[in-house]
């Protein structure tokens, strides 16, 4: 029974670790919003962090890096160190964040390649807010995935991360309000909450993966409130 339980549920618990994102942190600052606003595409600095269980005796990480490294923005930066049960690779990259239009969507990804991206709603509800949604290029992901399946089917990258931290820093003149849904800030969960920021201040919302999140059905988001 013992070799049993190894024989499956090691391995299922190795590709659970090996698929997600165990962090993903994206900054903003406000007056990103008003440039994509008038139709500039910002290159938003994101960092990805994955955690492999067990020894990389054949240096999969370094070949999985290589093949990334043709499919994220080309000044992505990697880092791999190898612990004693645990392999710890980070990805510092850049994501556009772009305006919901298809006139802008469709000829910005003819000519790049990006595994996610940030969408931008201007005045998406009825209060007239703006919603800023993290957003999987799934067709792109998968042709990556791919590849790095071949050099080991443990090695894919799926979404939700299981942590999305994503913060907004102001560097706005005047007061900026921006509010999530089903998010931690400061260490506490909010069913919906809007924070008040002035100049230089910031606030981090923690968006929660995994199976069983509400981000494994929707895209994470963010609302920005600008009366």
């Amino acid at each position: 029974m013992n070799f049993i339980l190894k024989l499956f549920v090691i391995p299922f618990i190795l590709l659970l670790n090996a698929c997600n994102p165990s962090m993903m942190e994206i900054n903003l600052y406000t007056s990103d919003f008003d440039a994509v606003k008038n139709g500039e595409i910002v290159e938003v600095p994101v960092k990805v962090s994955f955690q492999m269980m067990g020894e990389d005796k054949k240096n999969l990480l370094e070949k999985a890096k290589n093949t990334a490294a043709k499919h994220l923005h080309p000044k992505s930066k990697f880092t791999i160190s190898k612990g004693k049960y645990s392999n710890y690779f980070i990805v510092d990259t850049f994501i556009p964040m772009i305006k919901a239009d298809d006139k802008v969507i469709k000829p910005y990804f003819k000519k790049n390649i990006n595994v996610a991206s940030l969408y931008y709603f201007p005045k998406y509800t009825q209060r007239g807010s703006d919603k800023v949604e993290f957003v999987f290029q799934k067709s792109m992901a998968n042709v990556l995935n791919k590849k790095l399946r071949k050099i080991n089917m443990m090695l894919s990258l799926q979404n939700p991360p299981k942590k999305l931290k994503l913060r907004v820093i102001s560097d706005s003149k005047q007061q900026i309000r921006v509010g999530a849904n089903s998010a931690w800030i400061s260490k506490k969960p909010y069913l919906s909450k809007v924070i008040p920021l002035k100049r230089r201040e910031e606030v981090i919302f923690v968006f929660k993966g995994g199976s069983d999140s509400v981000y494994s059905k929707i895209p994470a988001h963010i609302y920005v409130i600008n009366k």
